[in-house]
């Protein structure tokens, strides 16, 4: 059974404005945490240690994780939240 390298969503994020100021903001990457909840896969940003313990499963924005099944692999895409490109087989 093939397992997965998984590496979370994320978003590129540009200045708020378009003073001189905001020049020195260029881009910033944000990460999403893909958590399990009722057997739906979701996103979220900036969850909290009292958040995470209450989903079923978690994993945080920012990282690789490895060992994903094909089985997992398979529901995240599913429930729309990630595509095969966020996945390289081990």
């Amino acid at each position: 059974m093939a397992t997965y390298t998984l590496v979370t969503p994320t978003l590129e994020q540009g200045p708020i404005g378009g003073h001189r100021l905001h020049t020195h903001f260029k881009q910033r990457t944000k990460s999403y945490t893909i958590i399990l909840s009722g057997g739906t896969y979701s996103l979220i940003q900036f969850p909290s240690e009292d958040e995470l313990v209450e989903y079923t499963a978690y994993y945080m924005g920012g990282c690789q994780h490895t060992g994903i099944s094909e089985a997992i692999r398979t529901a995240m895409i599913a429930d729309g939240i990630v595509t095969s490109a966020n996945f390289t087989q081990e």
